[in-house]
């Protein structure tokens, strides 16, 4: 597995021999982005912060409805103007930016309301900001800090406060609390959504005027913990029911959510269809939409105009049926199913569960397959399979165990041999026997077609030149496949190449935080891309294969890009199917050092940068000070070959100002430099 931390770049002067040491990942990364969206039909100017940036070239977007101009770029920042057209989809889209080194992903969040960025000071209830509904503010939450937000509220008017953050790949992780006038406390949130953003829905008691508290959770912040803040009583979609369709359906389904009674019209997707509002009360709007036959199976998102964000929605190839009425509550009555379907239900209650009854007419496999979590819900399912006389055959809750190692999975995915002709229950309950209103279940249950699902772990990887590389794909195996899979590679850049990889069917394990092993769903190989040393310096869209055989039957499938989970805070696919891949050179030698460093009074500083060396030489390294600072200064350090780090004292006069550069040298050449540091002193 290829290792990616932030590491200081090195930039490589002249081209040098050296032996296959592991190369750090000097491509660009991403930390944080502000604003981290925008409100479709406006051009805004936006900052990423990260590291590796420079040569930053474009950044591009797979929706042709936003496009992005480079307008600066720095090791640390890219400045750049985003013009987002009138029609853009609302919700996240990825963001990629492309160097000449290499490229990177992250999220750009669409809005329909109007925005504003958060004003300081407010970090004091009397400084508080004036909200005006519908708000969207966006804003920077650091260590310590406290962002008040004023704003009036009539007698039972239901407003929503929602934050994103985690969800949208920031670093922030908040908390919020609504305030009356005399500061007390009267709602507070922190990790309402699975991914740490908080929500309120508040209904309030009384006219007057209320105070929006914004902090980090336990007061924690940084310089990259953006926040896009949505507030008002505008519709709030929380789910649809049923959540899903069959491909050429008519169907009606119900949105359930906050302040929807004002709700006219719904979309799905970019356009995909659009929907007819039945009738419409607060908490509740009835659609009818018409799925076109020929729309893609998968999740979408389902836009209600004027909501604060979409909701999603499954298109199937499958009959639906729709149990959220309680009809399902019974195991002694339960409701009768053909396969194949799809049973769309919300465990609602605490303990309860949802029973459906299957006939077949002889042995065969079966699978059933919840969506819960993947739809960014927090439901926790658990199936169970009964015959006809109650006993239980098999039941699974999660795929795998799940560790905070790898990302979870805890929708699951059993596949059983019914043994006989006859009567089954099928059950569905969350396993932790919790319940809840938001608590929805796509299960589909269905005969079991063996087959797989390939996936690159990550969106983009750099190939250097003259080395052989390593990109981890993961082979997942689905109702009951128990076969090879053959991985290969397509769509090459010239001087590369890359030899077929067999993934066994064998779970790969890993160790927990405890020495224990665990499984992962799936098994991972390493692909090795060789390539030349002449190789041309080029960007490409490499596209993944597999195919295997099983009971007779050959299955070829198409890999999809995963997001690496350290980089962008979602599991799922990214959407573009295609690795990018960037050829570049290696660098003689990564020096990995801080981007700022502060000086004593008396102007004195300790620095360690980290050494790698990758030119397989014998000779120590010399590292040197490079700075247009007057006044600043650093005895040279030698480091001997086998050392990979350089302890280094600087002094600097009260005037020195600037930033300063680590060299690396070998027998008097240069073999790279450090990312620049900014120079601070203490207060």
């Amino acid at each position: 597995m290829t290792l990616r931390v932030s590491l200081g770049l090195v930039v490589l002067f002249e081209t040098l021999v050296f032996a296959q040491v592991a190369v750090p990942p000097i491509s660009p990364q991403v930390t944080g982005t502000f604003p981290h969206g925008g409100q479709r039909g406006k051009e805004i100017e936006i900052s990423l912060q990260g590291r590796n940036l420079q040569d930053t070239t474009s950044i591009l977007f797979r929706s042709p409805k936003l496009q992005a101009t480079v307008l600066s770029a720095d090791p640390y920042t890219v400045k750049a103007r985003v013009k987002i057209a009138g029609d853009a989809e609302p919700g996240r889209h990825d963001l990629r930016l492309i160097a000449k080194h290499g490229s990177a992903i992250g999220y750009f969040d669409v809005a329909t309301f109007v925005e504003t960025n958060e004003s300081e000071p407010n970090n004091d209830p009397k400084k508080a900001e004036e909200l005006k509904f519908p708000a969207l503010v966006n804003g920077l939450v650091t260590a310590g800090d406290y962002d008040f937000f004023r704003f009036t509220a009539a007698t039972g008017q239901t407003l929503t406060f929602d934050v994103l953050g985690t969800r949208n790949g920031s670093n922030a992780d908040t908390a919020i609390s609504i305030l009356d006038e005399a500061g007390e406390e009267l709602a507070y949130s922190d990790d309402y959504y699975g991914f740490k953003d908080p929500r309120i829905v508040y209904v309030f008691p009384k006219a007057g005027t209320y105070l929006l508290r914004l902090s980090g959770s336990s007061e924690a912040g940084c310089e990259t913990c953006d926040y896009r803040l949505f507030a008002g009583e505008a519709p709030f979609a929380e789910l649809a029911m049923p959540a899903g369709a069959r491909q050429g359906s008519t169907v009606e389904f119900a949105v359930r959510g906050f302040n929807l009674d004002k709700a006219k019209e719904v979309t799905l997707g970019d356009g995909l269809a659009r929907g007819t509002v039945i009738s419409s009360k607060a908490d509740e709007a009835r659609v009818r939409m018409v799925i076109p036959k020929n729309a893609e199976p998968g999740a979408y998102r389902l836009h209600v105009d004027g909501a604060m964000r979409p909701a999603p929605f499954v298109i199937s190839q499958y009959n639906e049926v729709t149990v959220a009425d309680g009809r399902a509550r019974s195991r002694k009555d339960p409701v009768p199913v053909t396969l194949p379907v799809v049973a769309n239900g919300v465990i609602d209650k605490p303990k309860a569960a949802d029973y459906f009854v299957l006939r077949v007419d002889e042995p065969k496999r079966v699978v059933l397959e919840a969506h819960a979590m993947q739809l960014d819900y927090l439901t926790d399912p658990l199936v169970v399979i009964y015959d006809e006389n109650g006993k239980r055959l098999a039941y699974q809750d999660d795929p795998t165990t799940n560790t905070g190692k790898e990302p979870a999975n805890m929708d699951p995915h059993l596949v059983f041999q019914l043994p006989k002709a006859g009567r089954y229950v099928a059950m569905i309950r969350d396993a932790q026997y919790r319940g809840d209103p938001s608590f929805l279940y796509r299960l589909t249950m269905k005969d079991a077609e063996p087959d797989f699902t390939i996936r690159t772990i990550g969106t983009d990887e750099t190939l250097y030149r003259g080395r052989t590389n390593p990109v981890l794909v993961r082979v997942r195996r689905l109702e009951g496949w128990n076969a090879p899979v053959e991985v290969w590679a397509e769509n090459l850049p010239q001087g590369v190449r890359v030899k077929p990889v067999i993934a066994e069917p064998k779970n790969t394990p890993y160790t927990g935080t405890c020495g224990e092993t665990h499984y992962l769903d799936g098994t991972n190989i390493e692909v090795q891309f060789e390539v030349d040393q002449d190789a041309p310096l080029s960007l490409s869209e490499i596209r993944f294969r597999g195919r295997g055989v099983f009971e007779g039957r050959t299955v070829e499938r198409t890999a999809r890009a995963r997001y690496f989970k350290r980089r962008i805070r979602h599991i799922g696919d990214a959407e573009e199917e295609q690795l990018r891949a960037v050829v570049a050179d290696a660098p003689g030698v990564v020096l990995d050092v801080p981007r700022t460093l502060t000086m004593t009074k008396n102007g004195e500083a300790s620095l360690t940068a980290i050494v790698t060396r990758l030119d397989g030489g014998g000779s120590p390294l010399e590292v040197t000070l490079e700075t247009a600072a007057e006044g600043l200064s650093m005895q040279p350090v030698s480091v001997p070959p086998a050392s990979t780090r350089a302890d280094l004292k600087l002094r600097a006069s009260a005037t020195a100002p600037g930033d300063f550069l680590l060299v690396g040298r070998v027998n008097g050449t240069v073999i790279g430099k450090s990312h620049p540091v900014r120079v601070r002193r203490q207060p």
